[in-house]
This record gives structure tokens, C-alpha cells and sequence, in this order.
């Protein structure tokens, strides 16, 4: 396994972080967002997996919302949920993804897709041990990497 990366971020990410981390807990169970945006794809590990479209998220929701996500680090995605976007993105100089090997509004491919869903479940169940966003989202990196569905996390194919 990869060795663990310090966060030298600035320290209002871990703040924020942990908030909705430990607000995770009191959830009104019964709030569940419905849309065009959020299409239901299948059943995972006891999730419900949506794909989603991440740029009416980004406009609606939260700008900060990736091509994943899940109630731990999104506290408007229910706990039961994990959203995978159905597109890379370029909106502006600050909203793009840096996966490599994509064009303007590239939908992801299905070893993307997948790979990406391995990411958000095993994030999730590491925060829910207790772990930091952080080192939950590098133990989700080297998960991707041991599956190997993609050469790297931020590549396409």
C-alpha cells in the first residue's frame, strides 16, 4: 500500500470536514433529494448507487461536489447513498477535473464509473471507523489502485 501523504491543506478543510463527518449521525433519514439529475443504477454493498449529473450539482448543491461523493463528506447525500457524476468536467479555472485523457464534457467510461464507486464506498466505510477525510480518501486511491480497473485513479481510458 501507498504510504499515507501528510495534508499540508489548509486547515478549514479538515474543520469543515470533520463537521459533516460527525453530523453524518443525525441525519433525517426520510430527506432524500429526486430529480432529472439523479438516476438510480444498482444496488452495491448495501448502497444505493446513483448516477448523477455533476455539474447540476456543482450549480444547485455544492460547488465543491467532484465526480463522487457520499453523506460522510456530502451532507446532502443521505447515508445509504453514493452519487458518481456521469461526466468529467471543465467548467472554469477553478471547477475542472484532473483526470487525464479527456475532452470538454467527456461522460465517464463504465471502468471509470466503477472504479469511482470502489472510491466513494471504501471512503465511506473508513469514515465511518472514524478516520479523517484524508487518509479515508487515500486508502480509496490505493483501493482503485489494487483494483486496477484503471492504469491510474485520474485517468481515463
Amino acid at each position: 500500500m501507498k504510504k499515507i501523504p501528510k495534508d499540508d491543506r489548509d486547515k478549514l478543510w479538515k474543520t469543515i470536514e470533520a463537521d459533516i463527518q460527525d453530523r453524518g449521525s443525525k441525519k433525517d433519514i426520510k430527506f432524500v433529494l429526486k430529480g432529472k439529475w439523479k438516476k438510480f443504477v444498482r444496488m452495491q454493498d448495501g448502497f444505493k448507487l446513483f448516477a448523477v449529473d455533476g455539474t447540476w450539482i456543482r450549480n444547485n448543491l455544492s460547488v465543491i461536489f467532484g465526480h463522487g461523493g457520499h453523506g460522510y463528506v456530502h451532507e446532502f447525500i443521505p447515508l445509504d447513498e453514493i452519487w458518481i457524476s456521469t461526466h468529467h468536467y471543465n467548467e472554469n479555472k477553478w471547477s475542472r477535473c484532473k483526470c487525464n485523457n479527456v475532452k470538454e464534457n467527456q461522460k465517464v467510461s463504465t471502468a471509470y464509473f466503477d472504479s469511482c464507486t470502489i472510491h466513494e464506498i471504501t471512503e465511506f466505510m473508513e469514515m465511518r471507523k472514524g478516520k479523517s477525510y484524508w487518509v479515508a480518501h487515500q486508502i480509496a486511491l490505493n483501493k482503485e489502485r489494487e483494483i486496477g480497473l484503471l492504469p491510474d485513479p485520474d485517468t481515463e481510458i
